[in-house]
């Protein structure tokens, strides 16, 4: 079983953040979110949001989509299941089998937003949902991510 603790960065923050990931990660490693850095980086979750858009962008993919206590289940037979709390400031999900499971609910998720960051438990990775595009516009150098997030 894999786990992911997923944040979603507030836009305005993202050009700090962009280049100090694992700056980011050692903080919500020591703090969680509890620290007041998480409170001021990271968008607060709204658990009904977050589960309604899921849904909607999951269901096709996984034929069993449902509650489970507080968390938000999605089950596929030949995957494995994803079952994915809420706290305050973060998404707690579990991946319970094949590895397309985690790249399905990095899909999903980036497509609500292009700020979710994810750090796995207790292996020292991290990084961005959505991955980041830097090119020149000939002014000078801009930077944008993907989707509907530009800096």
């Amino acid at each position: 079983m894999r786990e992911y603790i997923i944040y979603e960065v507030k836009n305005d923050h993202q050009p700090f953040i962009l280049g100090r990931e694992r700056l980011l990660e050692e903080l919500l490693a020591v703090e969680g979110e509890e620290s007041a850095e998480v409170r001021f980086l990271c968008h607060e979750v709204d658990p009904d949001r977050i589960m309604f858009q899921l849904r909607r962008r999951m269901d096709r993919r996984f034929p069993e989509v449902g509650r489970e206590g507080g968390l938000l289940r999605l089950h596929h037979p030949v995957k494995g299941t994803i079952r994915i709390g809420f706290g305050d400031y973060s998404l707690t999900a579990r991946c319970d089998g094949t590895r397309m499971l985690d790249l399905d609910l990095f899909a999903g998720l980036s497509g609500i937003s292009g700020g979710y960051f994810a750090v796995r438990g207790k292996s020292g990775e991290c990084g961005w949902l959505k991955p980041v595009r830097f090119w020149e516009n000939g002014v000078g150098p801009s930077r944008q991510l993907c989707g509907n997030s530009s800096i």
